[in-house]
């Protein structure tokens, strides 16, 4: 229960950080709302290849084979210590089998302002 609990305050809490820095992004002008929601893309895309990997049951190293990449490369990518190109997000969604659209596509939509 104590796990249940402390799991449920970590999600508050981090959506609590989430929603400060959308305020302090908005507070800085359009230029930072647009960075912010550049890197917001970025990590729905690298989410939506992990996630992909993982429900395929697929290793890094299966995934860099099918892809065509090495496994440090497809790791680094995971760990969001390397920024694919384009080229690389499309070998990792063919891989895959996602589109490249589906990656960048919002979970939900975004309410006007």
């Amino acid at each position: 229960m104590l796990e249940k609990m402390s799991t449920k305050a970590m999600s508050h809490d981090f959506d609590a950080l989430l929603e400060q820095i959308d305020r302090e992004a908005k507070e800085q002008g359009p230029q930072a709302v647009a960075e912010l929601h550049a890197l917001q893309v970025k990590y729905r895309m690298l989410n939506q290849i992990i996630q992909a990997r993982r429900a395929l049951q697929l290793t890094q190293k299966d995934l860099a084979q099918r892809a065509g990449l090495g496994q440090a490369e497809v790791s680094k990518i995971e760990r969001g210590r390397k920024s694919p190109t384009l080229d690389t997000y499309s070998r990792l969604a063919a891989a895959l089998d996602l589109e490249v659209p589906r990656l960048a596509r919002r979970r939900h939509p975004r309410k006007a302002a």
